[in-house]
């Protein structure tokens, strides 16, 4: 069966409030040419997932790409009050000591920094990491099977041509 070299694929894979996006394209290349866009939280398992695109393809200039959007509760930045606090508590004692009038102490603070900031790390576990690479291997046969069909098509475009050489 004749494969075309060009095809996409595209998989979205729902884990613990996160959209994992994976997304594959290809086009003609003579060997496997493969660039790559891995989420930071991904970027360890680079070599596994390059290997397994090449089990899968071995020709093509091929571009993967991988990134996860959060549900905004989850993205927005904690509030830091114990800094918040502390910030307060300076600026009032500078203003009193300069004779200085109460002003929105608030709009001040909230650009203050680090008071808006998130500061956790963000650790692959083995679970997440397993839905992440099924969607990767979904991805991918999406792509082989576009190329499948691409083939097919060309395919019978060709013998058709062949048919009406002979008439």
């Amino acid at each position: 069966m004749i494969q075309s070299m060009t095809g996409y694929g595209k998989t979205v894979v729902l884990y613990k409030g996160k959209k994992i996006n994976v997304e594959i394209k290809s086009l003609n290349s003579k060997q496997l040419d493969l660039t790559t866009r891995i989420a930071p939280l991904y970027r360890e398992k680079e070599m596994e997932i390059r290997q397994l695109i090449a089990e899968q393809l071995q020709r093509g200039k091929v571009e993967f790409a991988i990134w996860i959007e959060k549900e905004a509760a989850t993205e927005a930045a904690p509030v830091n009050t114990a800094l918040m606090e502390n910030y307060l508590s300076q600026l009032q004692a500078f203003a009193a000591g300069h004779n200085m009038q109460n002003t929105d102490w608030m709009q001040i603070l909230v650009r203050m920094p680090d008071v808006l900031t998130k500061t956790e790390v963000e650790v692959l576990d083995e679970e997440e990491w397993k839905a992440a690479r099924q969607g990767v291997g979904e991805a991918i046969q999406h792509l082989v099977d576009f190329r499948t069909q691409e083939g097919a098509a060309l395919e019978a475009k060709i013998g058709r041509a062949s048919c009406r050489e002979r008439v």
